[in-house]
């Protein structure tokens, strides 16, 4: 039978970049202005973060926009 690689999950590379910064649920809680579980669900699925957020997550946790942008665009 052929190898078959394992499925990556769609939007790692924004949690990488999240956790690279060391923005844990409670960081991105106060950051984000919201509650803890919604801060744990973003964090486990980047991919419902809107434009607003990642705008706060450049601005107050300072994640350079370069970055964010290159994750997008890969």
């Amino acid at each position: 039978m052929p190898y078959i690689k394992p499925a990556k999950k769609p939007f790692e590379k924004m949690r990488r970049l999240l956790l690279g910064y060391e923005l844990t649920a409670s960081k991105l809680a106060s950051i984000l202005g919201c509650s803890l579980p919604t801060a744990r669900q973003r964090l486990n699925n980047p991919g419902l973060i809107t434009t607003e957020e990642w705008s706060k997550i450049s601005r107050i946790g300072h994640v350079p926009i370069e970055e964010i942008r290159e994750v997008f665009l890969q």
